[in-house]
């Protein structure tokens, strides 16, 4: 005799499990559980549904051994919770849902299809279907979770908001967050399939005005913005590319210390089985991609300027909140010198090195012109000066001086502390030279001004800082 210490006892739950199935899907074909509300008898059931009587009697029997219907002497009724989400008297029906989503994830040619390599082509699922029939769903849990924390977030429902729905399906969540914030708007991007069952979804509810749905690719699109809150609603399998390169893009379209709600379940790490993996298998099988590991996206996520606020779970749904915080902003110094290098060069590289200002008396190599900036920056500045702030030998720095002389630009005058050396200063000419120069800036170079006006006194500190010890290493860059 053999000495068994497991039991087999999990297979055989299964194969009930398997029926228990089987006898739902085939009750909510039937809709029988939309007759059950009240009190009846299998006979009458039968008529309604167009069974036979005693045929009809076993399968409420088998129900009631579920837990799905009640029997009170010869009459069934439903269950508390079939009343709830299977009859179709309910306002969250959920009996087309379920059987969308188990002709959806059928597993029934799973050998077939594990003998054959992907089609490649992508899954045939139907998510403009599936985008319609899960609206019910959406309100049995989801929806109030998500208003909530909306509500927390943002106290106060006369705010002037506006979200980004990545993957948005039919809009509940969008329909309801204007609802509440009626002053607010909302920009849903779907696929073109869905985003038409989108648009009608959101003109069935009159929100055409206040909710705009875009039909598109979330990979190639630009996502414009800036938004307070962005909605990434089960997408992150469809990513194409560096999944970091993509957060910066969501990074980009959101303003500082909005929010990124991402909707979805993920394995822990790139060894770990993604959770919820059976839901999916079909679809991987068809090729979907598996999606980005939790720890995975957390890194990106972090990179972008993100912070974990909030990790939410109700039933199926799972979600993660996150914050953007450009100041816990962090990057390695070798990102840093790699800019650093390519900006200059493009500086070294540049085809504009001639500048022209309107005439040929108003034409200059950089050079000159930066020259006739930093003598109209110091007026009364010396050679020797030029050519440590540049970098460059004094015979150079004189070369430039005297072509600037000849063209009438500058004057030199003997320096009375020191008569081996003469000060600079701009003629008049060189002053329209110094202010074209000035207005060339200014027009070209407006939005880094900006940027730089808009930096924080510490920030500019740390740039400078780097600029600084660049400047005096450069002379010794290869």
């Amino acid at each position: 005799m053999y000495a068994i210490e497991d039991s087999p006892s999990r297979y055989y739950q299964i194969m009930r499990h398997y029926q228990e199935g089987q006898l739902l899907f085939a009750a909510i074909r039937l809709d029988l559980f939309s007759f059950l509300d009240t009190p009846q008898r299998a006979e009458e059931i039968a008529e309604a549904t167009g069974c036979d009587k005693i045929q009809m009697d076993f399968m409420l029997l088998s129900l009631v051994s579920c837990g799905f219907v009640h029997k009170q002497g010869d009459f069934y009724i439903n269950a508390s919770e079939t009343k709830s989400f299977l009859s179709r008297n309910s306002k969250v029906f959920l009996g087309d849902t379920l059987l969308f989503r188990e002709k959806m994830t059928s597993l029934s040619l799973l050998e077939e299809k594990v003998k054959a390599p992907p089609a490649g082509n992508g899954p045939s699922y139907d998510f403009s279907e599936l985008a319609r029939l899960t609206i019910p769903e959406m309100y049995t849990g989801r929806v109030q979770v998500f208003m909530d924390k909306i509500g927390k977030l943002y106290p106060n429902n006369s705010d002037t908001l506006h979200i980004l729905d990545l993957g948005g399906g039919a809009g509940i969540l969008d329909i309801e967050f204007i609802k509440q914030f009626p002053n607010s708007k909302a920009t849903i991007l779907e696929t073109p399939e869905v985003s038409k069952v989108t648009r009608e979804i959101v003109q069935q509810h009159h929100m055409q005005q206040k909710i705009d749905v875009i039909s598109g690719d979330f990979n190639s699109d630009p996502l414009d913005g800036p938004y307070d809150f962005i909605i990434a609603s089960g997408i992150l399998n469809f990513v194409e590319g560096d999944l970091s390169v993509f957060m910066e893009k969501l990074s980009d379209a959101l303003k500082d210390g909005g929010y990124l709600f991402i909707i979805g379940q993920f394995a822990e790490d790139k060894n770990s089985v993604p959770a919820n993996m059976i839901s999916w298998l079909s679809g991987f099988l068809e090729g979907i991609p598996l999606p980005p590991s939790a720890k995975e996206i957390e890194t990106v996520l972090q990179k972008s300027g993100f912070n974990l606020a909030e990790r939410i779970k109700v039933s199926l749904f799972e979600g993660h909140l996150y914050q953007k915080d450009r100041r816990n902003l962090s990057v390695p110094s070798s990102e840093v010198i790699d800019s650093f290098i390519m900006l200059t060069e493009r500086i070294a590289n540049s085809k504009t090195n001639v500048l022209d200002f309107g005439s040929e008396e108003m034409t200059f190599y950089r050079g000159e012109i930066h020259m006739i900036k930093t003598i109209g920056d110091y007026p009364g500045i010396h050679s020797a000066e030029l050519a440590r702030k540049y970098g460059i030998t004094r015979p150079v720095v004189h070369k430039t001086l005297q072509k600037l002389s000849e063209r009438g630009l500058i004057v030199k005058q003997d320096d009375p502390e020191d008569k081996k050396r003469y000060l600079l200063y701009l003629t008049e000419k060189g002053q329209t030279a110094y202010h074209a120069h000035k207005k060339y800036h200014d027009e070209y170079d407006k939005a880094l001004f900006d940027f730089l006006g808009d930096t924080s006194g510490d920030k500019l500190a740390a740039m400078k800082g780097f600029l600084d010890h660049a400047i005096s290493l450069i002379e010794h860059h290869s």
